[in-house]
């Protein structure tokens, strides 16, 4: 049986990048609900902004990822049944496309509704679209759209994630936490 110990892990990068994007993706989640449910202020500027800046960085981190994957292919699956592969490979690949998708929806739907992004106040974002609320409506919606897609692979993900963890007891866990110890292991 294959333990935590042989379990080869994803690299430290890898695991920064993708722990970094997690916490980051659960705040806008969070920030997203809340902010929406404001009143127009001074302070409702400023959280837009907030989770504009940062779903930028995760747009970015998102592409670093996926260039440090190509470097660094990841850790090698234990034996797993190939349809658990494919539905696996599939998250996956739904997720990547939407930490891209997201970011540029909210862009372009904040561009819609006549706001300049500036990212950390310091860099001008370009205006692509113009000022047209219609577009903005349905850009943001497919913004938020995306945004409950996500949290349903959010979910498939962290729960296959802990039922090879705790049901099947293999090392799937462990490539992300290298460190963990599962009780079978101490």
């Amino acid at each position: 049986m294959v333990t935590k110990h042989d379990a080869p892990a994803y690299t430290p990068v890898a695991r920064g990048l993708h722990w970094v994007t997690a916490v980051l993706v659960a705040l806008l989640f969070g920030v997203g609900l809340y902010m929406t449910r404001l009143e127009f202020s001074d302070w409702k500027v400023k959280v837009y902004a907030w989770h504009e800046w940062t779903g930028l960085v995760v747009f970015v981190a998102t592409g670093l990822r996926l260039i440090w994957r190509r470097l660094r292919p990841p850790p090698p699956l234990p034996p797993t049944p190939w349809i658990e592969e494919m539905a696996a490979a599939s998250v996956h690949a739904a997720l990547y496309v939407l930490l891209f998708a997201m970011p540029i929806l909210g862009f372009l739907g904040t561009n819609a509704f006549g706001f300049k992004v500036v990212w950390f106040n310091l860099v001008e974002l370009p205006d692509p679209i113009g000022k047209n609320d219609a577009l903005g409506r349905l850009l943001l919606a497919a913004h938020a759209w995306c945004a409950y897609a996500m949290a349903a692979l959010l979910a498939l993900h962290i729960g296959a994630a802990l039922h090879h963890h705790f049901r099947r007891r293999d090392p799937i866990l462990a490539r992300m936490l290298p460190g963990l110890r599962r009780k079978s292991d101490q």
